[in-house]
């Protein structure tokens, strides 16, 4: 049984106390659902979401608290902004959903086109990880090689692919691929995937070494888990040496996308790239995938399956009217006003991580707030550069924190990656930076930092 303390324990009580609503919801769920819907974002204390408005969300119990969920990342404008709702609004007047081409599939298309000039094609899915399965496949038919490559420590979603992760037995210069969790093809792994070292220049030798084997190298401009705004110079060589080996550049901007910049991790960090995928804020708060790039490449999925050059690609909701109306506000707004939208974003970033940093090494805590922009992760150890150096994180300390930190009505997803907002004042972040303090301070009282 994991071991408490005094402050962690009162915490507890006091979630218990806060949310029997919630508490109810969740043992009806358990006998219908194995997990719940995603179980990634478990929280210390069941929270069932009732609604939402800006920074906040409110709970079935009523309780208000400040969300650094942001959906998981969509939210790049807060919950429920009225320029998107208006145009949900709008199109359910229309209809939600027609499996036909409808004109706002060509002008989301084009405004993801303005953003990221190397979108030349663009094919709508329903999801990142559908986006990121698609590259893989239109990548292998274009070059006629088998093999994909990824990095310790991204994340590209949840088909069989995506799920080849670094052994943390192997060498960190020189990882090899072991598949996460049960189901998934033993074939899969080593004889499809070949996983390189995150910001490591032996990542390059690597790609030359086996050029003749790769069709594409795909990688995040940010971690999720590992979140940086320094790693430009090591990506922009990592895509030389891709172009002068004749091997595929995929960028994933899932989560990167619209929320660094207009222009993404590609803006951010000076990037170009043969194929890039989108998700998350593309759709404004609506299920959505895209899969961008090269004209040449982008197009095989274009044509039908019958064709010999011909990928297949298909989805009932892919385009879906409501997706692409609720992406077209949100990108439209993001457009219109990027000039002051991202520096206020990325000021607002950098002020939570310097109040929350210099809190823990004036007072010595072993803790780090990572940051690239609006995207944040907390751990539990200093010094951190990639994922690899996580394997002996304080993880009884991440665990009480995240109690401490939810007692006082902030919350952070199970998955501990977090996210800010437009909606989110200068106000709200003192009061989230106030709340980290003084949860890490509560963690320490009860010897667990």
């Amino acid at each position: 049984m994991a071991m408490t303390g005094t402050r962690g324990a009162l915490a507890r009580e006091k979630l218990a106390a806060m949310t029997p609503g919630s508490r109810e919801l969740h043992e009806r769920g358990a006998k219908v659902l194995p997990v719940e819907v995603v179980p990634t974002f478990e929280m210390p204390s069941p929270i069932y979401v009732r609604s939402m408005e800006g920074a906040r969300i409110t709970d079935v119990d009523g309780n208000e608290w400040l969300d650094l969920t942001m959906g998981a990342g969509p939210h790049v404008l807060g919950h429920r902004p009225k320029v998107i709702e208006d145009a949900l609004h709008e199109q359910l007047r229309r209809g939600w959903h027609v499996v036909l081409h409808n004109e706002r599939q060509v002008e989301l298309a084009e405004l993801l086109a303005d953003a990221a000039p190397i979108a030349e094609q663009t094919i709508f899915c329903n999801s990142g990880t559908e986006a990121t399965m698609y590259a893989m496949r239109v990548a292998r038919a274009f070059t006629g090689r088998e093999k994909v490559a990824v990095f310790d420590g991204n994340y590209h979603g949840a088909h069989d692919y995506a799920l080849v992760k670094a052994d943390p037995e192997s060498p960190r210069h020189a990882p090899t691929g072991k598949v996460i969790g049960r189901g998934v093809p033993r074939a899969i792994g080593d004889d499809t995937m070949v996983v390189l070292p995150y910001r490591d220049p032996a990542a390059f030798d690597i790609v030359r070494a086996r050029k003749d084997e790769l069709a594409m190298v795909m990688v995040q401009s940010v971690q999720n888990t590992v979140p940086r705004d320094d790693s430009g110079p090591w990506l922009q060589e990592l895509r030389a040496v891709c172009k002068a080996n004749g091997v595929l550049f995929m960028l994933d901007e899932v989560v990167t996308g619209f929320r660094l910049g207009w222009g993404g991790g590609m803006e951010y960090f000076g990037l170009d790239a043969d194929l890039a995928t989108f998700g998350k804020a593309l759709g404004g708060g609506l299920p959505i995938g895209a899969l961008s790039g090269r004209g040449d490449i982008v197009n095989l999925l274009g044509r039908s399956w019958t064709d010999p050059k011909g990928v297949f690609s298909g989805g009932t909701f892919s385009g879906n009217p409501l997706s692409m109306a609720a992406g077209i506000a949100a990108l439209g707004h993001m457009q219109a006003n990027k000039a002051t939208l991202y520096p206020y974003l990325n000021t607002q970033g950098a002020r939570l991580a310097a109040a929350v940093n210099s809190f823990c090494e004036e007072r010595q805590i072993g803790a780090q707030l990572l940051n690239a922009g609006s995207i944040f992760y907390m751990h539990f150890k200093r010094g951190i550069d990639s994922s690899r150096d996580l394997a002996d994180e304080n993880k009884d300390a991440e665990r009480e924190f995240y109690v401490n930190l939810t007692s006082k009505g902030v919350i952070v997803p199970g998955i501990h990656l977090f996210f800010t907002s437009a909606a989110h004042t200068p106000g709200d972040i003192d009061t989230i930076a106030t709340a980290f303090q003084d949860a890490l301070m509560d963690t320490r009282e009860d010897g667990f930092l």
